[in-house]
């Protein structure tokens, strides 16, 4: 799901956010290196409704905010930011920067024959340089009996990809699938947490777009998106971390700040950081893969926008920094939004107000769906095809920054607090 925010243009929504033409199922292979990704610190599974195990006991990876690259054809994206960790790659270990994108399924990384501009102004993943890489075709296998890597002139499986991101645009990259373990990363100079690792099928892009790969800050995606927007469990990061560390608690989360956050593997924050308990709500048609759930109703300064006759669902979609509505309603809510001004360094507007089931409600204020001018920030979302579900929202980064969320991939369910 991705949705431009530039109010003079809208996207098209997709089922997926990485569509991927000419790849099958990919084989289940067993984790060459599961005592690696066995020593993950785990976390106790709680009760529900309870605060659950703190941070100390889960891998904490450390996030930086970083504002989009500026394009070489004189664009700007200032209002484009993105949350961006560490990991590493193989075997000896090579450290790149990622963002971890809840609206895909797959972990997507330049490929070090990549000659574009996209990649080789960012760090790129080589499977030459790594003892544990294998490349692999849809079926599992080496592409080249006897070798590790291809040699010479042979065929292999490329998946073309169209990605659309919601801030940047769309773009097609092409990549090959190379097995590999990914490992979570506190940084190149701390290797603690080298030891939660994947290891997996990932997607090694070999040619990419000038947009929106360019501007992005980070070196590749590491998508968090359910087992559906993946091609198979072997080639999804957190369905592959689960399988080789087991025991751990099934649950990621992540609580973001104006200038850096953290993303927790394994564990849940402490009760301590929350000023209302974590309440959960199960994720609406999980087959899909998107972290979506049901919205009753949609409030502008406690005056209803969206009754949600036929229903709502948002969609949560860390890869966007913004928010998104279904294009026909859009213009229905932005009307009762225009009111955000600029006064003594801060925007005074209107709250947004999402109430959700059981009386949670996730409430925006001007300066969370604002950009640095007060300008309204309300992406459009528009659909392939009719949707009997009702009106769908996305939910970006901004919303993070006022709520920690948590996701239960065992139970499909998503918390806010």
């Amino acid at each position: 799901l991705r949705a431009n925010m530039q109010p003079q243009t809208s996207m098209t929504f997709m089922q997926l956010s990485l569509i991927i033409s000419g790849i099958s199922t990919l084989a289940f292979l067993p984790s060459a290196h599961a005592k690696r990704g066995g020593r993950l610190r785990t976390a106790a599974a709680s009760d529900a409704g309870s605060s659950g195990s703190n941070a100390g006991e889960a891998v904490s990876i450390p996030l930086q905010r970083m504002l989009a690259r500026d394009g070489h054809d004189g664009s700007k994206h200032s209002d484009t930011s993105f949350y961006v960790g560490n990991i590493t790659v193989g075997e000896p270990p090579q450290h790149m920067q990622v963002f971890f994108d809840t609206g895909s399924g797959h972990v997507l990384l330049p490929h070090m024959a990549c000659k574009n501009r996209s990649c080789t102004e960012h760090h790129r993943y080589s499977p030459w340089a790594s003892s544990s890489a294998l490349d692999v075709n849809t079926n599992g296998n080496p592409v080249q009996e006897g070798h590790r890597l291809a040699k010479g002139r042979v065929n292999r499986t490329f998946a073309t990809m169209e990605f659309t991101q919601a801030d940047l645009g769309d773009g097609v990259a092409k990549a090959v699938l190379v097995r590999d373990h990914v490992c979570l990363s506190a940084g190149p100079d701390n290797h603690k947490s080298h030891q939660a690792c994947a290891d997996m099928a990932l997607l090694a892009a070999t040619q990419e777009d000038a947009m929106p790969f360019e501007a992005m800050p980070a070196d590749g995606i590491i998508g968090l998106g359910l087992s559906g927007l993946s091609v198979s469990a072997f080639s999804n990061f957190y369905s592959r971390l689960m399988d080789s560390s087991h025991g751990m608690l099934p649950e990621f989360g992540m609580f973001l700040g104006e200038t850096s956050g953290t993303i927790l593997f394994g564990g849940r924050a402490s009760v301590d950081n929350f000023a209302a308990p974590l309440e959960w709500f199960p994720v609406l048609h999980p087959d899909e893969g998107f972290w979506q759930f049901e919205i009753v109703q949609v409030r502008v300064n406690g005056m209803v926008v969206e009754q949600c006759q036929h229903g709502c669902r948002a969609i949560v979609d860390t890869g966007s920094s913004h928010l998104g509505v279904q294009s026909d309603r859009r213009e229905s809510i932005l009307n009762n939004l225009q009111s955000a001004l600029f006064s003594e360094g801060k925007c005074n507007g209107p709250d947004l107000q999402i109430d959700l089931p059981r009386g949670l409600t996730l409430t925006l204020a001007a300066g969370d769906y604002s950009d640095a001018s007060c300008a309204v920030q309300l992406g459009a979302l528009h659909l392939h095809e009719p949707q009997p579900r009702g009106v769908l929202f996305s939910l970006g980064t901004n919303v993070i920054r006022r709520y920690y969320t948590a996701f239960d991939w065992e139970a499909a369910r998503i918390g806010f607090a």
